[in-house]
């Protein structure tokens, strides 16, 4: 929602949600105005909208989804580990661990890991994705001056043992802005293969 930055941002937020049979769902521009770009450049369309089925099959499904409700702030030290305060689903046999904010992985494999948070006005966001305590990536935003609130999100495919543990980290001097809808900072992560 910013109207002025000093840097390039990559905009996303992403969850995964159960959904009955004939639920509809829309991407709709709420306000402003989205440029995609010249269809002639190398990227294409620089906006997308995407949702797909994640097929629960040959009992080795695996799924997280939790979030957080409400705003927070990292002081001098960072939040480790991150309290997300709602769970959305689990498949199959991952835990998810609400003392200590981690998911434990039970099946081994190739996974699609995403963390997303909404980066409040005029201050700074950090959410680091760690394996078994070692940082793997983060979401961070770069611009040093913008006036709105701006959703940031990023995702790998990481492979996982039987045991890892996946937690969140906010990076110190940090803040996330949550609203009344929730989801804006997200954990979530499946089994691909």
């Amino acid at each position: 929602m910013s109207t002025g930055t000093n840097d390039v941002t990559t905009l996303a937020v992403n969850f995964l949600i159960n959904c009955e049979a004939g639920r509809t769902f829309t991407a709709d521009l709420m306000n402003g105005e989205v440029s995609p770009g010249p269809s002639t450049t190398q990227e294409g369309s620089l906006l997308s909208f995407t949702a797909f089925h994640y097929n629960l099959t040959n009992g080795r499904s695996t799924a997280w989804s939790v979030y957080r409700s409400s705003n927070w702030t990292a002081g001098a030290s960072e939040m480790n580990p991150f309290t997300f305060d709602t769970e959305e689903l689990t498949v199959g046999r991952v835990s998810w661990n609400v003392q200590r904010y981690e998911v434990t992985i039970s099946e081994a494999g190739n996974y699609y890991v995403y963390v997303s948070g909404i980066a409040q006005p005029n201050r700074a966001l950090g959410l680091t994705m760690q394996r078994n305590g070692d940082d793997v990536f983060t979401v961070e935003r770069t611009s040093t001056n913008w006036n709105g609130v701006d959703s940031l999100g990023r995702g790998a495919v990481i492979n996982l043992n039987v045991g890892d543990k996946l937690k969140v980290v906010a990076e110190p001097n940090t803040a996330g802005y949550s609203a009344q809808e929730r989801r804006h900072t997200s954990f979530f992560g499946f089994l691909v293969v």
